[in-house]
């Protein structure tokens, strides 16, 4: 679990200009990204293309549940959901991330950027061994309203005229699986036996024990459904440098409007698109931030923060890779 950084341990630093590794002497600035040590290590992305309307997603939910209760934070897991379900057609950002990993049906998986069907679990385990350019790790700042993430980026292999983005997504958990009212109705539709699918106010259900590791089931007859790690919305900006005081709006820091895929890390980096090994990103020298409004929803929800940096497909689609990730629990 990433640490998420309280609002008052930072409400009393100072911006700071020097250049010197530990900053002048008595200095008490600390800004939230050099608190982060950034790895080498990978963490694969699991892509479960899903939607309340598809009768055999129930079993990809299971898969998903399995593949968290063993990588854990190593792995990044997002549910795209598609089609004629709430929660594509109030994000928008579902479509996108669709079109660029496209599917023939649900439920579907692609670990990082390979199609791999139905069958994701030995895929995305192989991939956290996998070597990577970039690494990542991330603070982030519940505002409220708002939510502001410090990512830091690591260089680890030297990378030369190659775009790759940087973006920060809202991913919702712990939805219970029920018709809210309003047209808001959450319940998942199953043909399988693992689940028996609610109605109205009474929620959908697990029929019998599921994600069944070793022995022992993640998944208990009887709990209710939930919907988890479901992609809701992304960073609408960027802010390059650092303010320290409530006004973000200040001389100091510059906004920059965000779309789906995010910044540029050449806009950040020095060199712009000439990444060095060793180069870090994120510091008080090179000090930037994402920042996601929080949407006002008519459910509960538990939040989580995909990080993930992508790199700009050089065959002139237009699409992108993804490179590495990270994820912050919200709380």
């Amino acid at each position: 679990m990433k640490k998420i950084i309280a609002l008052g341990a930072i409400a009393g630093a100072m911006f700071m200009t020097s250049c010197e590794t530990n900053g002048p002497a008595g200095s008490t600035a600390i800004y939230p990204g050099d608190s982060l040590t950034v790895s080498s290590n990978a963490r694969p992305l699991v892509i479960e293309t899903t939607g309340t309307w598809c009768q055999y997603c129930p079993n990809g939910a299971e898969i998903m549940t399995m593949i968290g209760g063993v990588l854990g934070d190593s792995v990044v897991m997002i549910a795209n959901h598609t089609g004629n379900d709430w929660f594509a057609q109030n994000a928008p950002v579902t479509g996108v991330l669709g079109d660029n990993f496209p599917t023939s049906g649900v439920p579907n998986f692609y670990v990082n950027n390979e199609d791999v069907g139905q069958n994701p679990t030995a895929a995305a385990g192989a991939a956290t061994l996998a070597e990577v350019a970039f690494g990542i790790e991330a603070d982030v700042v519940n505002d409220t309203n708002q939510l502001i993430v410090y990512p830091r980026v690591k260089v680890l292999e030297t990378k030369l005229d190659q775009s790759y983005m940087i973006q920060s997504y809202l991913l919702l958990n712990g939805v219970k699986a029920r018709d809210y009212g309003n047209g808001v109705d959450l319940n998942q539709v199953s043909s399988v036996p693992l689940v028996s699918t609610g109605s109205g106010a009474t929620p959908t259900t697990w029929a019998q024990d599921a994600a069944v590791i070793g022995g022992v089931a993640l998944i208990k007859q009887g709990t209710v459904y939930t919907h988890n790690e479901t992609l809701f919305g992304h960073a609408s900006k960027a802010v390059t440098g650092w303010s320290m005081s409530d006004d973000q709006n200040t001389a100091d820091t510059t906004h920059t409007t965000l779309g789906p895929w995010g910044m540029n890390l050449g806009d950040i980096n020095p060199l712009g698109n000439a990444f060095a090994a060793g180069d870090i990103y994120g510091t008080r020298y090179t000090p930037f931030q994402m920042v996601i409004d929080v949407p006002s929803l008519p459910f509960d929800a538990d939040l989580s923060v995909a990080t993930i940096i992508w790199q700009l497909r050089q065959d002139g689609s237009g699409d992108y890779d993804y490179v590495n990730g990270t994820v912050n629990h919200v709380h």
